[in-house]
Order: C-alpha cells, then structure tokens, then sequence
C-alpha cells in the first residue's frame, strides 16, 4: 500500500512579507548559525500535519476539506520565537497578532472537525506559527538567541491567505519538495 506525507496549510503567497522573512531569515544565517532556512517557497501555516497516510485515505481528507467553509483570512506576522524553548531550539518561527491567531484557530478547528468525522484523530492544541529555520546544531547559540529576541515584537506585515491547501511533502536530501493535492481558494 502506497503511503503519503500529507498535511493541511496555507501558502504564504509571493508579496512583502515574505520578502521581509527572507531578509531576517539570511540575518539569522549570518551570525554563522547551524541551520537550514525554509525554502521562500516553501513558507506555509501547517493547519494539520496528517503525516505517512496510505494513499487511499488522501480522498478522505480532500472530501473533509472540501466541506470546510474557508473564507480568505487577513494575516498579520509579528514576532519571531522558537521551539520547543529559547535555551533549545529546534525551529525559528514567524507568529500572528491576536486576530490572526482566532481567524488561523477557527480554520484549524473547521478542519479537525471535519477529519475527525472520517475517522483522523483529533489535536488537542495549536499554535499558530510559520517554520522559517530548523536549527540542526548549537553553534552560535547565543548570537541565535540575540536574534530571535531583537524581533520577537517585530511586525513583519500583513498578507491575505486565500487559499486552504492539501499538500503532499516529498523528502529529500536537500529538503522536503510540496506539491498541491487539492487546493480551497477563494
């Protein structure tokens, strides 16, 4: 049985924004830390990660999300921050202001619901975040950490989110390659 890496986002579309990530994501790697940034067209909202479903499930998500009453959503960035802590850092992430985050939880809710009725396990929680680096060593550790304080209240600008996408992820030794299952717009 064929198996896909599959989850639910929303794309970061071509505009300001991104170009303002980027920016901060070179400053970050020019401090000499150990990471890998995303790739700008890569940068996504990772509403549900369904993980290595088989092939035949994939239909059942599309139908769920087809369901989804999926309005354009107004985003703001602001901050940067880190997971799992600051004094361990996996990943570096871009968050929403308060509006943001109750428009982005209210999408994510509609889409647990409707997975839940074919049969996926609901999230207990989410937190609203775009991955922009993963951190693959502690090299530069505090210089990091500088960084991510110097913007942790930094607005990075605003960019409306249309469109609600099931995606494939294809892993690679240079990173992950997306490609588009089913696509909301609106």
């Amino acid at each position: 049985m064929n198996r896909i890496r599959t989850f639910i986002a929303l794309d970061l579309e071509n505009g300001l924004t991104k170009n303002r990530i980027l920016e901060v994501q070179k400053e970050i790697l020019d401090t000499g830390v150990d990471a890998k940034p995303v790739e700008p067209e890569n940068l996504h909202f990772t509403i549900k990660f369904l993980g290595e479903i088989e092939e035949s499930k994939v239909s059942k998500v599309i139908e769920g999300v087809s369901r989804i009453r999926f309005e354009p959503i107004k985003v703001k960035f602001k901050g940067l921050g880190a997971f799992p802590s600051l004094s361990h850092i996996n990943v570096v992430w871009v968050g929403v202001d308060k509006d943001s985050e109750e428009e982005i939880k209210r999408l994510w809710d509609s889409v647990e619901r409707e997975l839940e009725k074919n049969g996926f396990p609901r999230e207990r929680n989410f937190e609203p975040h775009m991955t922009i680096m993963r951190i693959k060593s502690g090299i530069r550790k505090n210089e990091l950490v500088s960084k991510i304080r110097m913007y942790e209240k930094t607005e990075f600008g605003e960019e409306v989110l249309s469109k609600l996408k099931v995606k494939k992820s294809v892993l690679t030794k240079d990173g992950p390659i997306y490609y588009d299952l089913y696509v909301v717009s609106k």
